[in-house]
């Protein structure tokens, strides 16, 4: 086989995909296996999980809190006069918050954001596993092609070697250029087994990240279609990326943690009823046995006067940790700005990059091709040609690259306007639904949330 027929077959292949097997994977079935294996995922909705528990746990403050205790107590003695029957005290104390400064439903409310911040943070957890699927899919892909570039410059170096050393015995060539060409195909050999490390490495991405091995990976669908501007991708980042919106939330929980700080100065009104029985049979032979049934129900109102300032102390530091989220909330808005622009502008430039790449492909296969024929009729070295073989291999090389760069990238601006989602990407599958065990953990109280509403009324009504 001539070596421009083996070079110009690598080159068609490097933009014409082959018919796919069966039973091929696709970038779509990278994305949900990923979204629905992968462990970072499930140890994101665990968490969020547990921070749904912490509205169920501010609820309960305000619902009645109901102990009971049973204590038996023994005296042993020597004196037989003296009855030893045990002696039993049983009660039952049940406890209603009134009025707490409206800290349990200020708390009530702190869980809330937490829980939506959470959801929040989630978000960005699947975005990020999406867009790492994304790239070990196509890491993946250009790897491959990479290898089969390199066994092709192998391959074509071997038939140069062979041709050198036949030139060389009829005396065309010196043995210099033998030793060029074997050189060469040393070094390209060397090349090989580092796409194939490469290539390796880009497989253990993809099965730490899908959870599977990567079997004769589809030709991906079209890009994404994304905004005419980095301006138009800004507005819409601003406005959804979670990053801003987590950002929110908690700094609305940081609101209702100052209110928390403030409502704890303020006194605490409950009602406790009690309700206990004694048997005392610490007395005599003879005697009657001490039997008691009491009851009570009160209201306690309790005033903290001082205590060290640490209240104070608390106010002041829930006040500046909500300046903190705050500033947060501001750098989080200019950081995704910043990741929007920067990200929209190397995807415009890796789409520019790949007509470049295309263009320095097909002048590298004329020189390549010219410099094979030229040498033939003497005009030009081995290592002329050599050097036309590895320009033309290297330009193949970058335009695989370019070609997965593209792509890459207009999944980054995706995620970087807060896009990349299973919806977005119409993956075809249903998306994990917080609210399934929102709803069945988070409980009911419109009882205790209307009582503290109207309790907090009558205290403004007071001027309290």
């Amino acid at each position: 086989m001539k070596l421009a027929t083996i070079l110009k077959a690598t080159t068609l292949g490097v933009c014409i995909s082959v018919a796919s097997p069966v039973f091929a994977t696709t970038l779509t079935d990278a994305l949900i296996q990923a979204y629905q294996t992968n462990p970072s995922l499930r140890i994101g909705r665990s968490s969020l999980r547990a921070t749904d528990e912490g509205v169920r746990q501010a609820k309960a403050a305000l619902l009645p809190t109901v102990s009971a205790n049973l204590s038996v107590d023994r005296n042993e003695t020597p004196n037989p006069s003296i009855d030893t029957t045990p002696s039993t005290n049983a009660s039952v104390i049940a406890s209603l918050s009134l009025f707490a400064g409206g800290t349990a439903l200020n708390g009530i409310e702190q869980a809330r954001y937490n829980v939506l911040g959470g959801r929040q943070s989630l978000k960005s957890t699947e975005q990020r596993i999406l867009l790492d699927a994304v790239t070990a899919f196509m890491d993946v892909r250009r790897d491959q092609r990479n290898v089969q570039l390199a066994k092709n410059s192998v391959k074509v170096l071997n038939e140069e070697v062979r041709a050198a050393r036949e030139r060389f015995e009829v005396g065309e060539v010196t043995r210099t250029d033998v030793a060029q060409a074997e050189s060469r195909l040393a070094a390209s050999e060397s090349g090989l087994e580092i796409n194939r490390a490469a290539l390796k490495r880009s497989i253990d991405f993809y099965i730490a990240t899908v959870g599977s091995q990567p079997k004769d990976l589809r030709t991906p669908p079209p890009a994404p279609k994304l905004p005419s501007s980095a301006n138009a991708a800004e507005a819409i980042a601003v406005a959804r990326h979670p990053a801003v919106l987590q950002q929110q939330f908690a700094v609305k929980a940081a609101e209702k943690a100052v209110a928390i700080a403030k409502g704890n100065k303020a006194p605490v009104i409950s009602v406790n009823a009690l309700a206990g029985r004694s048997n005392n049979n610490s007395t005599t032979f003879g005697g009657g046995k001490d039997k008691q049934t009491q009851g009570r129900i009160g209201l306690d109102i309790d005033q903290t006067i001082y205590q060290g300032g640490r209240l104070n102390s608390e106010q002041r530091q829930a006040l500046a940790l909500l300046e903190q989220e705050n500033a947060n909330l501001q750098l989080a808005g200019v950081q995704v700005r910043q990741n929007v622009h920067s990200t929209y502008a190397t995807w415009v430039a890796s789409k520019a990059s790949i007509q470049a790449r295309q263009k320095q492909v097909r002048a590298a296969q004329i020189a390549f091709d010219g410099a094979s024929e030229e040498a033939k009729l003497g005009a030009r070295t081995t290592l002329d040609v050599l050097n036309s073989e590895q320009d033309l291999l290297q330009s193949q090389s970058d335009l695989v690259t370019a070609i997965r760069d593209e792509y890459v990238n207009s999944y980054g601006v995706l995620s970087a306007m807060g896009l990349l989602t299973v919806e977005h990407l119409n993956l075809g599958i249903q998306s994990y639904d917080p609210d399934v065990n929102y709803k069945k953990v988070s409980g009911s109280n419109k009882f205790g949330v209307k009582r503290q509403k109207l309790l907090d009324k009558l205290k403004k009504l007071s001027g309290n």
